[in-house]
């Protein structure tokens, strides 16, 4: 998964801390990012490089890498070929600790974007010195980061693996079920309602699998198995899903990337004896 960069090592720890000329430093422009037109590392745009850059804001380390985030337009020293491009280059481009970093960035960088103002009183919000969050100049309001939960669901009749479309989705991959946790529900409790709602069945033996944090839409997924309870036929839900279909083992469309949780859950059905 996209979190899984053993031998690298992701520090989320909060620091006050000045750039050094090697930390990185990453710039998004709504959609896009910029990078130097190479691959891997060589993409990458060091704080050396920019010119009179100020108020650069510490997000984490992998090993002793810092990166930073700006919201100032960059001034790029003279003799660097860089460019804007799409935020989805970063899954061609880079290893899968860049592409983690990248990811975890958006999701910071989007939540100071959001969060300028404050939303009780819209007086202007300051970064605090302790700790990783914003408070209201005006109000004392404090905002931490958002992460919203999300249960992934790989629902099992026997040999067999529920595997859905969106209906209404640019992604036409066939996955598992999912749906974001609602006030007052437990995880459990939120893999039976979607399950319920997408194609009218009923689980039961609810087992955890696993979790991921995807930044690009500040989620945590909680993956988990689960048994058919009942009668396997589908009611499908045309607002949310295209299609619902029950895969033997040996029929199982894998088309999804490896960094995500829901390639790992439907691995993990196909190489284990889960539902046998």
């Amino acid at each position: 998964m996209i979190q899984d960069i053993f031998p690298h090592i992701f520090d989320n720890t909060f620091l006050m801390v000045e750039p050094k000329n090697k930390d990185i430093v990453i710039i998004f422009q709504e959609e896009h990012i910029l990078l130097h037109k190479q691959t891997g590392e060589k993409a990458l745009i060091k704080f050396e490089e920019l010119d009179d850059m100020n108020n650069l804001i510490y997000l984490f380390k992998i090993d002793n890498l810092n990166f930073f985030i700006t919201f100032q337009t960059p001034v790029i020293t003279k003799g660097h070929d860089v460019e804007w491009y799409m935020l989805d280059i970063i899954y061609s481009i880079f290893p899968i600790w860049l592409q983690y970093a990248y990811i975890t960035a958006i999701h910071l960088y989007n939540w100071y974007r959001m969060n300028k103002y404050c939303s009780c009183c819209s007086h202007l919000m300051m970064r605090k010195i302790e700790e990783r969050a914003l408070t209201c100049s005006h109000c004392n309001n404090i905002v931490y980061p958002i992460i919203s939960p999300v249960v992934i669901v790989g629902v099992i009749n026997k040999n067999s693996l529920l595997m859905t479309k969106y209906a209404d989705n640019s992604f036409k991959k066939y996955g598992l079920i999912s749906g974001y946790v609602e006030f007052g529900e437990t995880l459990e409790a939120a893999a039976c309602r979607e399950v319920k709602e997408e194609v009218g069945l009923e689980i039961t033996n609810i087992k955890y699998f696993g979790s991921q944090p995807w930044g690009a839409s500040h989620i945590l997924i909680a993956g988990f198995f689960a048994e058919i309870k009942g009668n396997p036929n589908i009611t499908l839900d045309e607002k949310e899903l295209s299609e619902a279909k029950w895969f033997n083992k040996d029929e199982i469309p894998l088309e999804l990337s490896d960094i995500s949780i829901t390639f790992e859950m439907i691995n993990y059905f196909l190489n284990n004896k889960e539902g046998e």
